[in-house]
């Protein structure tokens, strides 16, 4: 199997976890809030089902998408509100359909596509892998989002590796995003899959450095968890700045969570707030 199609499978995997978390949810759960400042689960979900339609778009309809995108840069906030009305008009159960229709037809728009085309998206176009990449980070940072208000466990999957190496790779973007100049060396990233696995990046003689969980590492880089709150060791200036700052999406700096957020917390109340992605 390619590496292409494996990823693709990830994604699938990861849609199918989250849709586990979702599916016995009553109207009680699609309306509590999350973390993320004013959503409710119904949001969370409506978000992805949006964006996934739109990364499909992308791939087999660039003008229509084109026409899309420049409405976004018109009026971020004002589109990031627009595109959900319809989404949040539907019931509970047709949005979980809506969703699951589209995350299908994504699926398959991304298997017939070819691997090394670059398609349009907001910013710069990205490549398939990139694209896939992106939406399985996205799945899994808001379905955190959802499990944290439900009080849901996930395991750590092998998935993880895919959203820590977009968060490596986006190291230069996150100083970048916050008006900070980019450090002139790298960071170590040695990071624990599983008690006989390790998944590394960057050059081993770097002096910064960061290690721990890779669960701990990709929830502090899609700003889900504050890194006083993890397990995570930073060893120089540039791997502590990065881990404050750090963040694997696109898009302006986010606010993330606060130190302790998460501790001790009663996840149902739905009254922490933060700012989404």
């Amino acid at each position: 199997m390619s590496t292409y199609a494996h990823l693709i499978d990830d994604l699938q995997a990861e849609q199918a976890a989250l849709d586990d978390v979702v599916a016995a949810f009553g109207d009680t759960e699609w309306n509590r809030l999350t973390p993320a400042d004013g959503w409710t689960s119904r949001h969370q979900i409506a978000h992805l089902a949006f964006f996934d339609a739109a990364a499909e778009m992308s791939l087999t309809d660039p003008e229509a998408f084109a026409e899309q995108r420049h409405r976004a840069d018109q009026d971020p906030d004002a589109y990031s509100i627009a595109v959900l009305e319809p989404l949040l008009e539907l019931s509970s159960a047709q949005l979980l359909e809506t969703w699951r229709q589209g995350r299908r037809s994504l699926l398959h728009a991304f298997r017939s596509a070819t691997p090394g085309a670059r398609h349009p998206w907001y910013g710069p176009s990205m490549s398939l892998a990139s694209m896939v990449t992106a939406r399985l980070m996205e799945t899994w940072a808001h379905g955190q989002d959802i499990a944290d208000t439900v009080g849901a466990v996930r395991p750590v999957t092998s998935r993880l590796e895919h959203i820590a190496r977009i968060a490596c790779l986006a190291l230069p973007f996150s100083f970048v995003n916050r008006g900070v100049p980019v450090p002139a060396t790298g960071v170590r990233v040695s990071l624990s899959v599983a008690p006989d696995r390790t998944w590394e990046f960057g050059d081993e003689h770097l002096e910064d450095s960061v290690s721990g969980p890779i669960e701990d590492f990709c929830l502090v880089l899609t700003r889900r968890r504050h890194v006083a709150d993890t397990a995570l060791v930073t060893t120089g200036p540039i791997a502590r700045a990065w881990m404050t700052i750090g963040q694997a999406y696109a898009g302006p700096p986010g606010h993330g969570r606060t130190p302790g957020q998460f501790v001790e917390q009663t996840p149902q109340t739905g009254t922490e707030q933060s700012t989404r992605v």
